[in-house]
């Protein structure tokens, strides 16, 4: 299960300033601190994550929300086309040659899952929506922005923090017109 950290509670406050969430979906549900974070600002909320356990674990310690529906699947694959006003994660995105840790190691760039999650996001989101996701400088951030504009999206910062040897961003898209 992923602890919250510093990247979960900037991504917590990025999203603070936003009030109508519409129908949310957070990929890579995690501890389920961003959900309690944005709950009553969201006309539905479903997290999604490939870990059971973690989401049994949430409904056994909140079994009375019924305003957070789970789901077990791998990054956004079983939801239909366009339905979400917004998707929201915070995925793992640290470099590494081997995933030994699924909640911080991303894949050789960093960036491999986020690209894996920005594409099952692309597909889901309808076309006002808005994508929220954090990133590490440690990551692959040309790659990601290139994907980005390439899937004829735009991208921009909406906060960013320095913890020891990174910056933490947290960034938002949404479709080109």
């Amino acid at each position: 299960m992923y602890l919250p950290a510093e990247d979960t509670y900037l991504l917590i406050r990025g999203l603070e300033s936003y009030d109508n969430l519409g129908k949310v979906l957070e990929i890579g549900f995690g501890s389920g601190k961003v959900a309690e974070a944005l709950n009553g600002r969201s006309e539905i909320y479903i997290g999604c994550d490939i870990d059971f356990n973690v989401l049994k674990d949430f409904k056994l310690k909140n079994p009375y929300n019924p305003k957070i529906e789970l789901v077990c699947c791998d990054s956004a694959s079983c939801f239909r086309n366009s339905f979400f006003d917004t998707i929201v994660f915070n995925p793992p995105y640290l470099p590494s040659d081997s995933i030994i840790d699924h909640t911080i190691n991303g894949g050789p760039e960093g960036c491999e899952l986020i690209l894996k999650f920005l594409e099952n996001s692309f597909r889901t989101l309808n076309s006002t929506g808005s994508i929220f996701f954090i990133a590490s400088t440690l990551s692959n951030l040309s790659k990601i922005t290139s994907f980005i504009k390439d899937n004829e999206f735009g991208c921009k910062e909406v906060i960013k923090e320095k913890f020891f040897f990174e910056h933490i961003i947290l960034f938002k898209c949404k479709k080109l017109s």
